[in-house]
């Protein structure tokens, strides 16, 4: 038996198209290759005109919308190969590789990112029905649809009027939030402004290790510290990041190191000492596996 879309699906598929659409020029304008901040602070555009070699990154708390190209997500063991339209939501910090696959020059990749505020959700759901959801992991993805799309296109055309964003912006949040809530990925912004215990408890370690990427971690410890045994904390922590304790702090520490040696203040030694490693040629060698290229590849000269 062959499928075939019915008329009203295709239908729905080319609306969809063209709304998404709408949002391309003011994405474009505000767009960066190495996601430097909007007007909007919790806004970021990221864009691309080449495919690119698999980064290693932080999905933050935040919803994502695929905009145009197409590209490919690993976290874990779990591969996620997303195009035009598809948006996420991360409930909890998840380190996780990010690979362009789709983009040219003339049709660029573009990514928009909204950081989440949980008292906005929380405040929402104060009035709204209760839902009885049952989550595993800490993302989920869905086709964005036209009521988070009507929102968004208001928030990014803020970037053009940006005398405007300190009235208007809030409430065209709370409208997108409003609006997630009620669609396919409502239970996981929930998760967001609820405490469920368990997930609670593992959110509370993944934030710990990542205030204290730069110190050793005791997991044993970690784990009675959210009321935890060791191999309940081992087996949940992995369910919801994708990594093991251990590897979860192993993998926001190289992002840090990424990140000051982008800041030109420190040289490769200096970082590598500073991040805990015993020598800088084992520092090379970890985050050459990481990320692909040596540390001296994303360090920038020093300020006098």
């Amino acid at each position: 038996m062959v499928f075939r879309p019915s008329l009203d699906s295709m239908i729905v598929q080319v609306r969809m198209s063209a709304m998404l659409t709408t949002l391309i020029p003011s994405a474009t304008r505000h767009a960066s290759a190495d996601g430097r901040a909007t007007a909007m602070p919790q806004l970021t555009i990221w864009t691309a005109d080449k495919p690119t070699d698999p980064i290693p990154a932080l999905f933050d708390p935040e919803f994502y919308l695929l905009l145009q190209g197409a590209k490919r997500m690993t976290i874990g063991d779990r591969i996620i190969d997303a195009a035009a339209g598809m948006s996420a939501v991360a409930s909890v910090g998840l380190p996780f590789t990010s690979q362009v696959v789709v983009a040219t020059p003339s049709i660029p990749y573009l990514g928009i990112e909204w950081k989440i505020d949980p008292s906005v959700i929380a405040d929402l759901l104060l009035q709204m029905p209760e839902e009885d959801d049952q989550l595993t992991g800490a993302i989920s993805m869905a086709q964005v649809d036209a009521t988070v799309i009507e929102p968004l296109g208001r928030l990014l055309r803020l970037l053009d009027t940006p005398g405007e964003i300190p009235v208007l912006a809030v409430h065209y949040e709370r409208e997108l939030c409003f609006r997630l809530l009620q669609g396919p990925l409502g239970p996981r912004l929930r998760q967001i402004g609820r405490h469920d215990a368990r997930f609670a408890q593992i959110k509370r370690a993944a934030e710990w290790i990542g205030r204290n990427a730069l110190s050793p971690i005791n997991v044993v410890r970690l784990a009675a510290n959210v009321g935890m045994s060791v191999t309940s904390f081992h087996r949940h922590f992995k369910a919801v990041t994708g990594h093991t304790p251990l590897a979860y702090h192993h993998q926001l520490r190289l992002l840090e190191a990424r990140r000051r040696l982008a800041t030109g203040t420190m040289t490769v030694t200096a970082t590598a000492f500073d991040m805990g490693y015993a020598s800088a040629s084992q520092f090379s060698r970890e985050y050459k596996r990481a990320f692909g290229v040596a540390p001296i590849h994303h360090a920038v000269p020093m300020r006098a």
